[in-house]
């Protein structure tokens, strides 16, 4: 996961030194640019958030904003599209206040400056995690990053050589990584020791230097190595779904299932855009309070097949048709199938949130879906039952069929 995390920024990287050109060079802010910087956004909004880069994810929200207030600051677009890029290279990255601020006064509801997050990435032990400060916090997001292994050590020290056998544990744990925290531990205390526990980051895995010492791993997060680990994204996403419902004080259930298959780099970065904007799509609309979600990954001799099944409230076609009326995409009059109905979801811009959150409410997600489906050669089907729930089904062809 961390080859493919390293892609993202790479390739996000690429994105958007073009976006910063093309809207540099552009000679009129057409729809097709607006739209095409709408997707970029959106994007890099849903991947930065699922990859920890908080600061990114917020930042791109609020360009979003901006855009979509149809503000005649092409300026400021361009400087945030720079921070942006900038926010994906520095750990420590934090909105500028005085960039919030000019922001702000174009579009008062944007401007969300760098804020703490109880976001915990890889489920740490709750009882460290919420005892880590924001820099350590920090510090595991790079770690993460880095490619290193986190790992939460207990030991416990004779009390009558408790500095020297302390002091000498730390340098051993300092030669192998990284100590980011160290905490009290109530493990050893019948036994006349003095427990600690340590969360550390490491280039290896630490359980030969925890049997060595006598230390008990309590807790440990192993990198994926594999830039072709498909297991490794649907994990991700699940998590990063079920973050998501909580933060939006919903329970949804994320289960998933894939045949084993090696996927291409570029295949493998497709697969996760597109799982990733309908699962959070799924969250947002489909999931009132309490539902599932099932994602699927099915090779086929000659390319393969995912699915993104909710078990909510089912596609509303009456409530479609009317939001399509609403914005002058069809007329009163169109008779259109049910097929028809149901695919203008995908319209650029299309949208039946009546309020912008950080998922959705500018019909950009289901947008951005299509688009990189239907650029990749595939196909894209929808099947709803009102109060039932909804089923997007999308096949890709192989690379080079």
């Amino acid at each position: 996961m961390e080859d493919f995390r390293r892609q993202f920024l790479s390739e996000t990287a690429e994105t958007l030194a073009d976006l910063h050109q093309n809207l540099q060079s552009a000679k009129s802010f057409s729809g097709a640019v607006k739209r095409e910087t709408f997707r970029v956004l959106h994007t890099v909004k849903g991947t930065a958030q699922t990859f920890g880069f908080d600061a990114a994810s917020r930042l791109a929200h609020d360009l979003e904003t901006l855009l979509a207030a149809d503000a005649n600051a092409p300026d400021l677009l361009l400087e945030g599209i720079e921070l942006l890029q900038k926010s994906l290279t520095e750990e420590t990255f934090q909105i500028p206040e005085q960039f919030a601020q000019k922001l702000h006064a174009v579009v008062p509801n944007a401007a969300q400056t760098a804020h703490d997050t109880d976001n915990n990435p890889i489920n740490i032990p709750g009882e460290i995690y919420s005892q880590l400060s924001n820099q350590e916090r920090k510090t595991i997001g790079a770690a993460m990053r880095g490619g290193k292994h986190l790992s939460v050590l207990e030991i416990g020290f004779a009390a009558a050589n408790f500095a020297a056998e302390l002091i000498n544990f730390r340098e051993i744990l300092n030669s192998s990584g990284e100590i980011i925290a160290t905490f009290p531990g109530a493990k050893f205390s019948d036994d006349g020791k003095i427990g600690f526990q340590f969360l550390t980051a490491t280039s290896d895995a630490i359980k030969q230097l925890a049997e060595e010492n006598s230390a008990n791993v309590l807790w440990n997060y192993s990198p994926e190595k594999s830039a072709n680990d498909i297991n490794a994204v649907l994990r991700q996403i699940a998590r990063h779904g079920r973050e998501i419902a909580a933060k939006f004080g919903k329970q949804v259930a994320i289960e998933t299932q894939i045949d084993e298959a090696n996927f291409s780099p570029r295949e493998l970065k497709l697969v996760f855009e597109v799982l990733l904007h309908l699962v959070r799509n799924a969250v947002d609309h489909a999931i009132e309070r309490v539902g599932k979600i099932e994602i699927r990954v099915k090779t086929e001799a000659n390319g393969f097949r995912l699915s993104v099944a909710d078990d909510g409230r089912g596609i509303d076609s009456d409530k479609i048709k009317a939001k399509a009326i609403e914005k002058n995409l069809i007329s009163a009059a169109e008779n259109l199938t049910a097929t028809e109905t149901i695919d203008l979801i995908f319209q650029p811009e299309f949208s039946t949130k009546s309020e912008t959150t950080e998922i959705s409410g500018r019909g950009i997600g289901l947008d951005a879906v299509k688009f990189a489906v239907e650029k990749f050669g595939g196909k894209i089907i929808v099947k709803t039952e009102k109060g039932k729930g909804t089923t997007f089904e999308i096949f890709l062809p192989r690379e080079g069929n």
